[in-house]
């Protein structure tokens, strides 16, 4: 598995978690987007997911991801 599929991974059920939000709040309209932190506690030993390190880099790219997706929750865009 590499960093993406991780990130993905371990993504899913705080996306799902933040859809069951949304649903209870239903179509209230925010002023801005949620913004959301993911904070890592000072650990004497890393912490290690399936062969990964759990850095600060990669809950700042972990981070980067779900915000993203909350952000299409709330404004989708449309390609052209």
């Amino acid at each position: 598995m590499n960093e993406d599929e991780m990130i993905k991974e371990l993504a899913q059920p705080i996306i799902e978690k933040l859809k069951e939000v949304a649903s209870e709040i239903g179509d209230r309209e925010f002023a801005e987007i949620p913004q959301i932190r993911l904070v890592r506690q000072p650990m004497a030993e890393p912490m290690v997911v399936d062969g990964f390190e759990i850095t600060d880099e990669f809950l700042e790219k972990l981070e980067e991801y779900v915000q993203d997706e909350l952000e299409m929750m709330h404004k989708p865009s449309i390609l052209h």
